[in-house]
């Protein structure tokens, strides 16, 4: 749990040095090849963090669900509590993945000539921000998450099973 939330954090910050990048580069063009190649090779590193953080979360709440299934004499709501933390953490977390690649495909668009260059203004700066909000909500979502298996497991950590 610990390595998958850690690993989470460093490929969330990651994210946002690619994001940054991504509009430093629309500007000073530091990246020497296409556009679309360096958008690309961030892409993938923004949305395998997104990612781990949706699945860290599917899995969490699997493993409070079965360890509550296991020890019946345990408050079942802490899975509730897991539930509304997921409610909470999937809109933003989806809508920033949804934008980041809606901006790297009008950048691209943009460079061919296709479409004018406000839609990747537009696009970035909701890109920019819901990357925040996004991150205020998975830090608020692995505390939260970290409390209900700490307070779940209190009884075993202090060798009282």
């Amino acid at each position: 749990m610990w390595f998958f939330m850690i690993f989470s954090y460093v490929l969330l910050f990651l994210s946002g040095v690619g994001l940054t990048m991504i509009g430093l580069n629309h500007y000073i063009n530091f990246w020497a090849q296409d556009h679309i190649t360096f958008d690309l090779f961030v892409s993938i590193i923004f949305i395998a963090g997104q990612t781990l953080v949706m699945f860290f979360f599917v899995g969490t709440g699997v493993n409070v669900r079965e360890y509550l299934e296991l020890h019946p004499n345990l408050d079942k709501n802490l899975y509730q509590r897991m539930l509304v933390i997921k409610r909470k953490l999937y809109p933003p977390t989806m809508m920033v993945t949804i934008l980041f690649v809606s901006m790297v495909i009008a950048d691209g668009a943009y460079f061919i000539g296709k479409i004018s260059e406000w839609w990747f203004h537009i696009l970035y700066i909701l890109t920019v921000f819901y990357y925040i909000k996004s991150l205020i909500y998975q830090h608020d979502s692995f505390k939260k998450s970290t409390e209900i298996v700490l307070e779940m497991t209190e009884n075993e950590r202090q060798g009282i099973a």
